[in-house]
């Protein structure tokens, strides 16, 4: 289960590297693929970098998938979703193009895989200490 999570949250790590130097390094280009709206350079650069910040946390939460971080990855992915599925769906302001509607996929599906593999290993746990065997944490990494 472990290496899935991680395998979800290297993907989502790709998606969101791809989409964040897109929009650092070739802000004009890559806005149209996201915004109706008039081009702003600053707010590009500054969606770019957090974007790339959400990419340093997918990897650091993939080398060492500990509950709390996995889930604070699956939530970040979730709001980004669900915000781009609103701008593109109910609002209309950023673009119906396959590249945002693959990216809105993958964004969602990560999210719920993420959400759903902790609940599953959350209830693997609870069910061993019901059984009266002691779940041991694994050491932090040094």
């Amino acid at each position: 289960m472990e290496s899935q999570i991680r395998f979800t949250l290297l993907i989502a790590a790709a998606l969101y590297m791809g989409w964040g130097l897109a929009l650092l390094l070739a802000p004009e280009m890559s806005h149209v693929l996201i915004s109706i709206g008039p081009y702003d350079p600053v707010t590009t650069a500054r969606f770019g970098a957090a974007i790339v910040s959400m990419v340093i946390m997918f990897v650091i939460a993939a080398y060492d998938p500990e509950r709390e971080i996995v889930r604070a990855a699956a939530a970040g992915l979730a709001v980004v979703g669900f915000t781009a599925a609103y701008l593109v769906f109910i609002a209309k302001v950023m673009p119906l193009r396959p590249v945002t509607v693959t990216s809105l996929l993958i964004d969602l599906g990560a999210s719920a895989a993420l959400f759903l593999m902790e609940a599953k290993l959350d209830l693997r746990r609870q069910t061993k200490v019901k059984r009266g065997t002691a779940v041991r944490r694994r050491p932090a990494r040094a």
